[in-house]
């Protein structure tokens, strides 16, 4: 039999497998067409499945199932569709991270070396993408700490280390080797190998998955991305019903499906508006409102002055990157400008208040954490209270991974700006996003 025919009758007997076993993978694998592509493993951009002929076959049956599901499950949670300007090797990472356990969840088996790790369970793939930034992931390098393997029995391979699993040297596969290409064609990724016939995977890698593009195979607009996506939300759903009514539930998909849906947080217009809503203001005849005197009305304008003292606190318990930090600091800087408070203050703390700096009026924020070890954050609204500051308001830069908050909370307003999940217990709390 032609090899190649051997490989497209695997995958289809898999894909059949998947279908009977796990209806909610199985009917979403249907959607995507299966193309031989010069790809390190598998890749998926939301219409198609492109595989190495070589991975394929070095796989075992019920591995093919998992990483078939692997793939179906980016599409589902719309990953093709997130990515935005984020490091693309990264963002595999990141989207690894978050669908590995899921899949592992429903039963399915997965090659040896792929990325687990219990640290990210129940995080979404950007939430993921901020903390692989934090920990020195970036570049699309596939440079991990060692994590476990799906069956907790060995470690994630080093990249410098060749694979002895699917895609390693003992199976006839490619060599892996650390991911740095960014070459496409068509909309496919033609792999690490910038193209050729013989691409390296990354040992812990199984699929990547693409951005989304058109019919044509370009990068798909902003609107085809969003047609997209809700394309798959609604077939995702589809596959939920029909699966339940197959008395096969799928585990811990449910309520990642509607995660993924769920509109995102803008966290700077929530910044900008919660700073805004301390500024004094108050109506005056005095200009009148010029968007009414041309339709022959009159009407009072209102008239705002600068706030008082602002309060910063940055959680420097380790816990917020860099990226977190200019990006904040660039909104503070702005909101200053606009808002012109009578001043800044940033206070740095983990266990203890451990540097402060202060700002003027419109003066550029310029934020230099420093420290590490555990977190409480009573101790800056004792500083607070200790040098006689009555703020407008304060905000804190944290994780919230944290119980030690002060009691009672006090009487000005607090927003927590965190990139967690996690609720404070008083004020407000907005997630912040790595762009």
């Amino acid at each position: 039999m032609n090899p190649q025919n051997a490989v497209e009758r695997k995958l289809t007997k898999a894909r059949t497998q998947l279908l009977l076993n796990q209806p909610f993978f199985g009917a979403l694998a249907l959607r995507l067409k299966l193309i031989p592509a010069a790809v390190a493993t598998l890749a998926t951009n939301g219409k198609v499945i492109l595989y190495n002929p070589a991975f394929v076959d070095a796989l075992t049956p019920a591995e093919l199932q998992g990483a078939l599901a692997h793939e179906v499950l980016h599409c589902a949670l719309g990953h093709h569709c997130r990515r935005g300007t984020r490091d693309r090797g990264v963002w595999n990472q990141a989207a690894d991270y978050a669908i590995n356990p899921i899949i592992i969840k429903n039963g399915l088996a997965l090659p040896d070396g792929v990325l687990n790790d219990p640290r990210y369970t129940d995080l979404s793939a950007e939430e993921i993408y901020s903390r692989l930034l934090n920990n020195g992931g970036g570049g699309g390098s596939s440079a991990q700490s060692p994590q476990p393997n799906p069956s907790g029995s060995s470690q994630q391979q080093s990249a410098s280390q060749p694979a002895t699993g699917p895609g390693g040297s003992s199976n006839g596969a490619p060599q892996p080797s650390p991911s740095t290409g960014n070459s496409q064609s068509h909309g496919v990724d033609k792999g690490t190998g910038g193209g050729d016939n013989n691409p390296t995977p990354d040992p812990w890698s199984i699929g990547e998955v693409l951005d989304a593009t058109d019919d044509s195979g370009n990068p798909a607009s902003e609107a085809e991305t969003a047609r997209q996506k809700h394309e798959w939300n609604i077939a995702a759903e589809q596959a939920v019903r029909s699966s339940n009514m197959c008395g096969h539930q799928p585990a811990d998909v449910d309520r990642r499906l509607r995660e993924s849906r769920e509109s995102k947080q803008d966290w700077r217009a929530i910044l900008r508006d919660f700073v805004a809503a301390t500024t004094p203001s108050d109506y005056r005849w005095s200009p009148p409102n010029r968007r009414f005197v041309a339709s022959g009305l009159y009407l009072p304008s209102v008239h705002r002055e600068g706030v008082g003292q602002i309060v910063i606190a940055v959680d420097t318990s380790g816990s917020i990157g860099d990226e977190e930090l200019k990006q904040f600091a660039g909104e503070i800087t702005a909101i200053s400008d606009q808002a012109k408070p009578e001043a800044i203050h940033v206070v740095y703390c983990d266990a203890a208040v451990n540097g402060t700096q202060e700002f003027g009026p419109s003066e550029p924020v310029v934020l230099e954490a420093k420290g590490g070890g555990g977190t409480d954050f009573r101790p800056v609204f004792q500083w607070v209270e200790a040098n006689g500051i009555s703020p407008v308001c304060l905000i804190y830069l944290t994780d919230l991974c944290c119980y030690d908050y002060p009691s009672p909370p006090p009487s000005y307003p607090v927003l927590w700006v965190t990139d967690s999940r996690r609720i404070a217990p008083f004020g407000e709390t907005v997630k912040i996003t790595v762009d």
